[in-house]
Order: C-alpha cells, then structure tokens, then sequence
C-alpha cells in the first residue's frame, strides 16, 4: 500500500509542479480536493489517474476506496504541505 502510494504522490507531485501548483480548492480542503484541483485544466489526467490506482490497489488486494482515504482525511494546507503529509505516512 505505501508503494501506490508514493508512486501515486510522485506522479501527482510531477503533475502539480507542472501546473505550478494552483489550487483552486479552499483552505480547508482535503488533500485529495488540494492535490486534484492542483491538475485542473488536464483534460481526462484526474480520471485516468484515480481509475489507474483503483486498478492498482485492487490487484494488491485491498478494498475499494482505501487508497482514497488517508488523503480524504488529511488537511494540510496545499500542494507541498499535503505531498509532505501523505509521503511520510
């Protein structure tokens, strides 16, 4: 679980950095509405990401939506903060 993790962290932290880590989400959003908003404006990579790691956490063996949630419970402040955050658990 922590290897999709840090992958999938990777490729949202390659993928914020590209668009300069906007974020259109309010302060207290989680990270994952942080990180998800930090990609808008690409088309179909929010989509393609989250059914990729679905299919990923699946084939590990863990049930639907347990990737989701440590990001859904966190609250770090933005892009940085909240890659921080999810990285080091």
């Amino acid at each position: 679980m922590k290897v999709l993790r840090l992958t999938l962290l990777a490729l949202l932290g390659a993928l914020g950095i590209a668009a300069g880590f906007a974020s259109a989400a309010a302060p207290p959003a989680s990270c994952n509405g942080i990180l998800v908003s930090s990609l808008a404006g690409q088309a179909g990579i929010v989509a393609d990401l989250t059914r990729l790691f679905h299919e990923e956490t699946k084939a590990a063996g863990f049930p639907p939506g347990s990737f989701d949630a440590a990001g859904a419970q966190v609250h770090a402040g933005g892009v940085d903060e909240c890659l921080a955050a999810l990285g080091s658990g």
